[in-house]
């Protein structure tokens, strides 16, 4: 075994591993991230984060930093050639993570904030320019072969004979849609079937731009194309390669130009920072745990961008696994939790993907009359509204006789003042387990109850319209109308912000600890962790 043992060795360092880095790290474990990329990509690829994500982001203490940058959206329009109106997402409303609905963003500023705020916790480190050749799983850890990564005279990637080994109680792999270690765990993927090939152009305006329509799709048959900002000082142009077209002909930067020019944006206007043809395919794999291996993000699932939920998905990924592996870490709880990783994510991602391919549907339609087909079904009203975003169905959600209305739906998050600061809950009370009850009475627990809530850090906080008996102050009443609305006293909420159940009164409170001290239960000795 070599002496560079960590708990957590994480292949890839996109957003997505960087959030994972900087949930693992601020939860004091130590971490060794390996990323074949010497520097940042640098290069914008998702556009969107939702309120959910701006959450997470919060949570590592990144959000501040994307907001600055990032464009409130206020909708995301779908529209055929005569610019009728086929499908529209309304964003303009605040979201219950206490973040407004959406946002558009640009992925670099991203990658910088969750950069700045992983490279403050001791306990990562972050390795770039190594790539990972041989992953051996042993009974009680793993050992990773990774190869020093070097650039030649013409840019290229250049895998050198440096090489060292480390090991770890556990990989990850958020390495992307080419995962090595998705291929080490040998999994079949799912494959949804939908798979097109578009255009990607990204501009930095030099002076201001206007359009009469932003931020949505054009479902245009003679060539389906999308435009939306990036952030406050970006924008990006999408456009679908018709029958004939190559990769390599569309990406020659005067194809770009062309394409961009019936907008009115030409090089005396705009830079070119990026362009680049993608195919945007639908996967998921069959299996995310092998053992000690785990894969997160693309490694995991990919999808076609249409409900720009890629990234988002990702993140997601490792808000969900980072809580479950803290426990194990910590040997609060069976290694066995890990289980319910896939159990959760699978459905939530598999139900993003087929939206997002109904969604792509509507766009690449390239036959004038499967799309005046289209465009009358719309119009004449006889397509069906999209369903609602999905929350999660199964897994360590309460199951007993409590109020399951809520359960697995997101958690939310007003403003409260206490001890004489005012601002976001999670800011003043920080993450982790949650029980939040309406009003100043806490009931009493029994011991074992107790035993539950200290062994997993459950924050017991009472939220009232003023600050009797230490009670949290709702200071807009969000909550007050939060179980006014949903007819609860009490909400427990997991470490990502999904709801594990509710209680209609206080009585009832206890049967939601005692059932999550059933399904997270305390390590058995003779458990590997």
């Amino acid at each position: 075994m070599s002496n560079d043992m960590y708990d957590v060795v994480q292949i890839g360092y996109g957003p997505v591993g960087q959030t994972m880095a900087a949930l693992l790290g601020k939860a004091g474990h130590r971490v060794a991230v390996f990323e074949r990329w010497p520097e940042l990509f640098g290069k914008a690829r998702a556009g969107h984060v939702d309120h959910e994500i701006m959450r997470i982001f919060q949570s590592v203490g990144a959000a501040d930093a994307v907001e600055e940058d990032a464009a409130r959206a206020t909708k995301y329009e779908f529209r055929n050639a005569a610019g009728e109106l086929l499908l529209s997402f309304d964003w303009d409303f605040d979201g219950i993570s206490g973040w407004p609905s959406d946002y558009i963003v640009y992925q670099p500023t991203i990658e910088t904030a969750l950069h700045d705020a992983v490279s403050q916790l001791p306990t990562v480190e972050i390795h770039q320019g190594w790539e990972a050749v041989a992953i051996e799983p042993q009974n009680d850890h793993v050992d990773i072969t990774l190869r020093r990564v070097g650039r030649s005279a013409v840019g290229k990637k250049v895998v050198t004979d440096e090489e060292r080994t480390v090991s770890a109680r556990y990989v990850i792999g958020a390495d992307g849609a080419n995962s090595f270690v998705r291929d080490i765990i040998g999994t079949d993927q799912h494959d949804f079937g939908f798979q097109e090939t578009w255009l990607v152009l990204d501009l930095r305006p030099t002076m201001p731009l206007h359009f009469d329509f932003d931020n949505g799709q054009i479902c245009d048959p003679t060539r389906p194309h999308c435009l939306f900002q990036l952030g406050k000082r970006h924008r990006r142009f999408e456009f679908c390669l018709l029958p004939g077209e190559t990769p390599e002909q569309m990406s020659d930067p005067a194809t770009a130009w062309a394409l961009v020019k019936q907008y009115g944006v030409t090089p005396d206007n705009a830079e070119l920072v990026r362009h680049a043809v993608y195919t945007f395919k639908s996967k998921l794999a069959d299996t995310w745990m092998d053992s000690r291996l785990l894969l997160i993000g693309d490694a995991a699932h990919v999808m076609p961008p249409f409900m720009g939920q890629g990234m988002c998905s990702g993140v997601r990924d490792a808000n969900n696994l980072a809580w479950k592996l803290d426990t194990v870490l910590r040997g609060l709880s069976d290694p066995a939790i890990l289980e319910s990783y896939r159990d959760e994510r699978a459905p939530h991602v598999s139900s993003i993907i087929n939206m997002s391919i109904e969604a792509g549907k509507i766009s690449c339609t390239t036959d004038p009359s499967v799309a005046a087909a289209r465009d009358e079904a719309f119009r004449t009203g006889q397509v069906p509204p999209p369903p609602p975003f999905p929350h999660l169905e199964s897994g360590i959600l309460a199951t007993t006789d409590v109020n399951t209305r809520l359960r697995g739906q997101l958690a939310p998050q007003g403003r409260i003042a206490l001890d004489g600061r005012e601002g976001r809950f999670d800011d003043l009370l920080g993450t982790g387990w949650t029980l939040l009850i309406s009003g100043h009475i806490v009931p009493e627990f029994s011991g074992e109850q107790q035993a539950t809530l200290d062994r997993l850090n459950v924050r017991v906080v009472a939220v009232a319209d003023s600050a009797i008996n230490s009670a949290a102050t709702d200071i807009d009443g969000y909550y007050t109308k939060y179980f006014a609305a949903n007819a609860v006293t009490a909400v427990l909420y997991r470490p990502d912000f999904y709801i594990f159940g509710a209680a209609d009164d206080l009585a009832a409170v206890g049967t939601l600890i005692d059932e999550l001290g059933s399904l997270v239960p305390p390590r058995v000795q003779a458990a590997l962790a």
